[in-house]
């Protein structure tokens, strides 16, 4: 099987709900998607590990088009992530409604951070080569993270 249709295979349904809570909107996450599909497929035998590539693309070309449209909002807390979560139950996933409804919560740089740590299964170095920051920085929006989300199930 061609490497880039094997990466498809594996990670296309994952990617997909990591852009999704990434962006704030299922449209951008399958453009984001389709957009690092093709280039990978441009690309063929020129890329290393494909797999990788795709990740960091995917979320390279979901950070341009959120730019493109930070025109129109002036920040990721006015997405309307209520209808999202109806977008997700329209997929019929319950646990992607509730991690959509956690991250809700979550500043902009937080939300980003936790769905590549722990969507994307990313390293804290290559969250920061992705999202332009150091390592560090990373790692203290992933503890504020942590902190906020412990303090909101606490509530519950």
């Amino acid at each position: 099987m061609d490497p880039i249709e094997e990466a498809y295979r594996a990670h296309h349904q994952r990617l997909w709900r990591s852009l999704l809570a990434y962006t704030g909107d299922a449209e951008a996450a399958t453009d984001a998607a389709a957009e690092t599909y093709s280039q990978a497929l441009r690309r063929g035998d020129e890329l290393v590990d494909p797999a990788a590539w795709i990740w960091r693309t995917a979320f390279r070309v979901a950070a341009g088009l959120l730019a493109d449209r930070s025109r129109q909002w002036r920040d990721l807390e006015s997405v309307d992530l209520d209808r999202i979560a109806k977008q997700a139950v329209a997929v019929e996933d319950p646990e992607l409604v509730e991690f959509l409804d956690q991250l809700r919560t979550l500043s902009d740089q937080q939300r980003a951070v936790v769905v590549l740590r722990y969507s994307g299964g990313f390293t804290p170095t290559e969250i920061a080569e992705l999202l332009d920051t150091t390592p560090n920085s990373v790692r203290v929006q992933l503890h504020r993270a942590h902190a906020h989300l412990r303090e909101r199930i606490d509530r519950q």
